[in-house]
């Protein structure tokens, strides 16, 4: 065992030279067949990859979500998969700043009547985008709130009381640039807490269009990703969380393109009558200033969603969990040199004849100096601090009271199904962990945690076990704390699994 305080460096496995110098370029793939229904048995070997007009290679490949039974589990064993499938994560975003006093009454209206509807709200948040720009939960992101289904039943009352407490003009002192850096702050604010959720994630964003504000230093050609300030740290957030954003307009000009943003709001006088605006409207929508459903399927494209014009929310809904549920995890590895603080164009298709492939189109290579080693560490110190469990990698924990001691044995399996083992010359699968256990109180984590640096090396006939049974791996933790996190970590991907257990 090796036992070492976390504020220490952590020791660097010499399997980590099968790892990548630098980040992961992470994918996350739909195919559909030419009637647009999903093909989920395409193999890595399927996927083509080419970034800047270089073929890249398959590093980390994972198929779509799977249903299979939860693990049964003893007394005192717990798990961070305690359902069929892994669960999608989505929150819906009512954006009240990017649209105009009629499209968000009548979209208010209609969400009243199409919400309770849904089949249900598990793992499914709802939040208003006020005219301030900031965030109003109407069912927000938690543990208790994820497993609960019936919410939408009774929305409408919350809806309807935040809606009213919104009924105003959008503040004069907020210019163009203004709303712009707070909408997309807003979506990285969701974006980050999402990113504590398996797999993809999405954000429904409910908007007619949106502000951009311009770098004049860049000359604009048409596509904002290229020109617009605010953009690039964006990408990389919502990259970096694994979350799509699924544009939905309602608007009545979306289709013409003929509404610039700042003349969207039309506040209501004292009487209830319609105050128009006037303003230069010029260069407000988009690189064109005319066109709102441009810009909200640029961000589909920039994201690996979808863009959705005209539809009820339920059907948007499903459509996003249905894409999530038939997503791929692919991820390449690009040489040190493509880290160049700019936008890539990124084209993925499948050699199967046929199949067609949604994914995100771009990304912003932000150059990251960290040595793979600070970069585990910090993917460890996350998890470490976060107030959720992470599922990427399958945990199953059963502990049992030490003999004559204050603490617990720990017998953890491990998903092997999720981790990176390359299978060697010799036959044997090979692999480079962390195992992290810490104490927890109410607040959060105490103490300095125990890590554990391991080197599974299986042969055939191990890994055929671990396969059925999972990687095994034995501890004694010593503790006075009324709960422990386990944590492990997949060092040649950095992919995380933590699950959290009550010793009291």
């Amino acid at each position: 065992m090796l036992r070492v305080a976390f504020t220490l460096t952590l020791a660097a496995s010499a399997l980590l030279a099968q790892a990548p110098a630098g980040p992961l370029v992470r994918l996350y793939p739909v195919a559909v067949d030419a009637s647009g229904q999903p093909v989920t048995d395409l193999t890595a070997d399927d996927f083509k990859i080419v970034d800047q007009n270089k073929p890249e290679s398959v590093f980390l490949f994972h198929g779509p979500k799977t249903e299979a039974p939860p693990p049964k589990l003893d007394v005192l064993e717990f798990s961070n998969r305690t359902r069929a499938a892994r669960p999608h994560a989505t929150v819906i975003l009512f954006d009240l700043m990017n649209q105009n006093q009629p499209d968000r009454l009548e979209m208010w209206h209609v969400l009243d009547k199409s919400l309770p509807q849904l089949e249900s709200g598990e793992f499914l948040y709802f939040y208003l985008l006020n005219l301030e720009g900031e965030l109003v939960p109407i069912h927000a992101m938690g543990p208790r709130a994820a497993d609960d289904a019936t919410w939408p039943h009774d929305v409408a009352a919350a809806l309807d009381k935040a809606m009213k407490t919104a009924s105003h003009g959008r503040p004069v002192q907020l210019g163009q640039e203004d709303q712009a850096k707070k909408t997309f702050h807003q979506l990285e604010v969701l974006a980050t807490q999402l990113a504590l959720f398996p797999g993809r994630r999405d954000i429904v964003w409910i908007a007619n269009g949106m502000q951009n504000a311009y770098n004049s230093k860049l000359p604009c050609s048409g596509d904002w990703v290229d020109c617009a300030l605010y953009v690039p740290h964006l990408a990389v957030t919502l990259a970096t969380a694994g979350v799509a954003v699924d544009p939905l307009s309602n608007g009545r000009d979306v289709a013409t393109g003929t509404t610039a943003i700042s003349g969207m709001d039309t506040p209501i006088g004292d009487k209830g009558q319609v105050r128009s605006i006037q303003g230069d409207t010029s260069n407000q929508q988009g690189a064109q200033g005319t066109d709102p459903a441009l810009d909200l399927t640029q961000m589909a494209r920039l994201t690996g969603g979808h863009a959705y014009f005209r539809q009820d929310i339920r059907t948007v809904v499903k459509q996003v969990a249905t894409d999530a549920n038939g997503a791929y995890e692919v991820a390449y590895a690009p040489s040190a040199d493509n880290w160049d603080n700019k936008f890539h164009v990124i084209h993925v298709t499948a050699a199967r004849p046929g199949v067609k492939v949604q994914v995100r189109e771009r990304y912003y290579a932000l150059t990251d100096s960290r040595t793979p080693l600070e970069r585990t560490k910090a993917v460890l110190m996350e998890a470490f601090q976060s107030p959720m469990d992470y599922s990427e990698i399958g945990l199953r924990v059963k502990f049992a009271p030490l003999d004559g001691q204050t603490g617990v044995h720990l017998e953890i399996h491990v998903d092997p199904a999720n981790l990176m083992l390359h299978h060697g010359d010799g036959g044997k699968y090979s692999g480079a962990l962390y195992c992290l256990i810490s104490d927890r109180n109410g607040s959060g984590p105490a103490g300095e945690p125990a890590v554990l640096e391991l080197k599974p090396d299986l042969t055939a006939d191990q890994y055929k076990s671990v396969l059925k049974d999972g990687l095994p791996i034995e501890q004694d933790h010593p503790t006075s704390a009324a709960q422990v996190r386990v944590i492990v970590l997949d060092e040649n991907t950095n992919e995380v699994g933590s699950v959290t257990f009550p010793v009291k």
